[in-house]
């Protein structure tokens, strides 16, 4: 069987895709290490328990049966849509139907704006030179691994840049994928001016346009053109655990 089957278009291009070996760009909600955003309560999943029923094989029941808590802005991987800043007339399972999509990873360095680390228009016009996709997946620089289990919450995380935000709009880009648990400085006031900026709300609204953030792309992966599958869970509120595999390029 051929390894490379899935195929798209890229400027009338057909390009083909290694649907065999997909790589998981998410960070799992788990009941162990993980990391977390905002002073919100970590992931938790604890047996249900209903008289002498008990849903852990551990302690003798017979079958595992979770009661899961999650703060799916705080927890792991998570794709957004307009609703958070919108309210609730909008839902991720609404907003946002794709299945799939054309990305390009670009690499990005962090840079030092006013005592903060951001992603600078300057910086992310030197990094990304090509407007090809409508998915932009950014893995920021350095890349440390312990993103897979930082402790965001009160050490001020990176964020965007508005003015780099304004470049990712302009260039067309529908659904952006971050490393970071927010576009937006973690204490602005309720501002939120990158998210405003991305959504165009409130006053050109892009409603089916999504904010996937606190993902993984892993040092080996290299900055290129991939698919990307974005396995959204079917959560009706303003954003949603998701799981962001990649397909890379041939």
């Amino acid at each position: 069987m051929p390894s490379f089957l899935m195929m798209s278009l890229i400027d009338d291009v057909p390009v083909m895709f290694n649907h065999l070996q997909p790589i998981d760009i998410s960070l799992h909600i788990s009941g162990g290490e993980q990391p977390n955003a905002f002073g919100l309560p970590k992931a938790q999943f604890e047996p249900f328990r209903s008289g002498s029923f008990v849903g852990s094989i551990e302690e003798g029941g017979p079958v595992r049966c979770d009661v899961v808590t999650v703060a799916t802005h705080g927890n792991g991987t998570h794709t957004e849509c307009v609703g958070h800043i919108a309210g609730k007339d909008y839902l991720i399972t609404e907003c946002f139907t794709e299945f799939a999509d054309v990305a390009r990873v670009v690499s990005v360095p962090l840079v030092i704006v006013d005592g903060d680390h951001v992603i600078s228009r300057g910086m992310l016009e030197g990094a990304w030179q090509q407007a090809d996709t409508t998915t932009l997946i950014l893995r920021t620089l350095p890349n440390d691994a312990n993103k897979r289990s930082q402790m965001w919450t009160g050490n001020n995380p990176p964020y965007i840049h508005v003015d780099a935000m304004k470049l990712i709009v302009e260039r067309g880009i529908r659904h952006l994928m971050v490393d970071m648990p927010s576009v937006d400085r973690e204490e602005d006031s309720g501002a939120l001016v990158a998210h405003h900026c991305f959504w165009q709300w409130p006053h050109e609204p892009r409603i089916n346009c999504t904010i996937t953030e606190m993902i993984y792309v892993p040092n080996e992966v290299t900055d290129g053109i991939y698919l990307v599958i974005f396995n959204v869970a079917p959560f009706d509120g303003d954003a949603a655990p998701s799981r962001p595999m990649l397909l890379a390029s041939h």
